[in-house]
């Protein structure tokens, strides 16, 4: 079995109300893994050996991974070693609504914050989750599917920090190169790719909920309009990583369709890489790595590439003495190159609290549910199982006019509202029910800051280094971040006096909830309380091995993301980038990685220094 979901005897609350701690909810998770816990997909089986030598080692198989091992693998003359950490991607993941399903089960790495008194507050022990990916595909395969690459300022903003190749005109070709869009009739084809490996379509199934938000947000002034296109100040039902109603993740669009044909390409999953190799001449040569119980190693003649995610990255990087000097021998761990390695580590914040009243949509009894899954699985894909409610409503707006970029993004999902209400901090930690608006009766709207100024960091436990490292996100540290929550939030108000909302019945919940009584529910106080007690991760972390010129001593590598001071080292992913973009982050950790691996070819392949 790949995938076990979350055990619901260990996680639900002494009597709760809540649906999916109910029987039912055990009936619903028992059906899920009788359906979808295995693979259809099956990797060649390679004979382990305790040393093996190969051109290329890539560590991780996730959204940039899997497209660097891709690229390399398609030149006949190097020999690709692909190791992740995780098992092969479960079925579990493939139907859009089933995302909820896939968070803190077997094939999620179950980060979290730390506490740190100004956020979270009200959270399992104050700290919020992070999810990451543990499975081929990473987080591609578990996350939102949401395509939306950030706004060109972003990447200009990198290039004027000496990051040179990464304006937007120079990016742009890469976001393009994997692109397959499959609705390009009605965009610009100076914005989108069709020829890529990586679909992405709208879905075919679309919540009533979605085209009441969006038809609310246009009568706010916000135009419907492509986010990936010209402008991105709009709104918009995003297209996804998806084809007919199925996800796509990097796995299954790089990887899947080459494994059994090419011979050079070897993929090997619950492969955990535990030291990238460093000789005396700081030169990377190889990785040990733990797999079924033995420790094997593998050495690469031309480089070793990590592309192990935000939090997998940097904690490899430090667990082989590169890092902050003083953190690494107070772990007991040799320096061999001193660098700001966990630093910058910052996410887009947001909040759960802002709730709207709707009339139930959607009304469907537990065997319905059932049955439109069992059809799913049948093939169907004209029922809620190929979508996920409202998360694909979204909107961006400058809260300044002056602005030259949007500074917040809504987000959404659909709620049974009672349920929420009474147990806010547990709903998205136990919910495991599709993302589709089945008998909602409620939305939560999330009200993301995009240009957050506070930065964490993250390190190694000192005590147990190869346990999840220590995450500190410091959200909400610089006052500006709350600010900005604020005004994003009294822009969204406004929602309730559009005709939409009201033809529709729906209206905004005003009680105040349990931690902020005593706030008035529209007062920037109660705004701020809800955004300190409910803090919410979008789940999108970057900057842990922040990408920079030479000049910046707070960088870890250069602008063709080579590891400074260490020979034959790239990092070539979310970790990698320096200022988050505006959007999501998978394609933007796609871009690391297409984009880094032409550096690779230019210097081995094309003689390109």
């Amino acid at each position: 079995m790949l995938w076990e979901p979350v055990n619901l005897t260990k996680v639900c609350p002494a009597n709760t109300n809540l649906t999916a701690c109910s029987p039912f909810g055990y009936a619903y998770l028992e059906l899920l893994v009788r359906l979808y816990s295995n693979s259809s997909d099956r990797y060649p089986c390679r004979e382990d050996r305790e040393w093996e030598v190969y051109d290329f080692i890539v560590v991780g198989a996730g959204s940039a991974g899997c497209i660097v091992a891709n690229r390399l693998s398609a030149i006949w003359d190097y020999k690709v070693l692909l190791l992740e950490a995780g098992p092969e991607e479960p079925d579990v993941t493939k139907p859009p609504a089933l995302e909820y399903a896939c968070l803190g089960s077997k094939v999620d790495w179950q980060y979290s914050t730390q506490p740190d008194g100004r956020s979270c507050l009200s959270r399992v022990g104050k700290r919020c989750p992070w999810p990451r990916g543990k499975t081929m595909g990473g987080s591609s395969s578990v996350n939102s599917l949401s395509y939306v690459r950030g706004n060109r300022l972003d990447y200009d903003t990198w290039a004027r920090l000496g990051n040179y190749g990464w304006s937007f005109k120079e990016v742009l070709p890469y976001f393009k190169k994997s692109e397959r869009n499959l609705n390009i009739k009605s965009l610009s084809r100076e914005y989108h790719g069709t020829k890529g490996e990586q679909p992405v379509s709208s879905l075919p199934y679309i919540d009533k909920p979605t085209v009441m938000l969006i038809n609310g947000m246009k009568e706010l002034g916000l135009p419907e309009r492509d986010f990936n296109g010209e402008h991105q100040t709009g709104t918009y039902n995003s297209q996804s990583f998806t084809e007919n109603g199925e996800r796509v993740s990097n796995n299954h669009a790089f990887i899947k369709p080459i494994v059994k044909k090419r011979k050079n390409l070897v993929v090997k999953t619950n492969a955990e890489v535990t030291k990238i190799l460093i000789n005396r001449r700081k030169q990377a040569y190889g990785v040990k790595y733990i797999r079924n119980g033995k420790e094997l190693m593998a050495k690469a003649n031309k480089e070793v590439i990590i592309t192990a995610g935000v939090i997998g990255s940097p904690k490899l990087l430090l667990l082989s003495g590169i890092g902050p000097a003083d953190d690494l021998k107070s772990a007991g761990i040799e320096v061999i190159q001193d660098l700001d390695v966990g630093k910058n580590l910052h996410d887009h914040v947001t909040y759960e609290g802002l709730l709207i009243s709707i009339p139930e949509y959607d009304a469907v009894s537990n065997d319905e549910m059932l049955n439109h899954i069992m059809e799913y699985a049948n093939g169907s894909r004209k029922n809620p199982i190929a979508a996920d409610g409202v998360g694909k409503a979204m909107g961006f707006i400058k809260t300044d006019k002056n602005l030259s970029a949007p500074d917040i993004q809504y987000q959404f999902q659909c709620i049974r509202l009672e349920e929420f209400i009474k147990n806010i901090v547990d709903y998205n930690r136990i919910n495991m029910f599709p993302a589709s608006c089945y008998n909602a009766t409620g939305i939560v709207i999330r009200v993301t800051n995009l240009i957050t100024k506070s930065r964490g960091y993250l390190k190694l436990n000192e005590t147990h280094p190869h346990d999840k490292p220590i995450i500190v996100a410091n959200y909400l540290e610089n006052s500006d971040d709350l600010e900005l929550l604020v005004r994003g939030t009294e822009f969204i108000r406004a929602l309730e006096h559009t005709e939409t909302f009201k033809k529709a019945g729906a209206k905004f919940y005003k009680e105040t909830l349990k931690p902020c009584k005593g706030y008035e529910w529209s007062s920037k106080d109660y705004t701020i309380c809800l955004s300190r007690h409910y803090t919410a991760s979008p789940y999108h972390p970057v900057g842990s091995c922040k990408m920079g010129p030479a000049s910046d001593k707070t960088a870890v590598v250069d602008p063709k993301l080579r590891v400074y001071g260490v020979k034959r080292l790239r990092v070539m992913d979310s970790a990698a980038i320096p200022i988050v973009p505006r959007g999501n982050t998978n394609a933007p950790a796609m871009l690391m990685g297409e984009k880094g691996v032409d550096f690779v070819m230019d210097y081995w392949w094309r003689k390109i220094p």
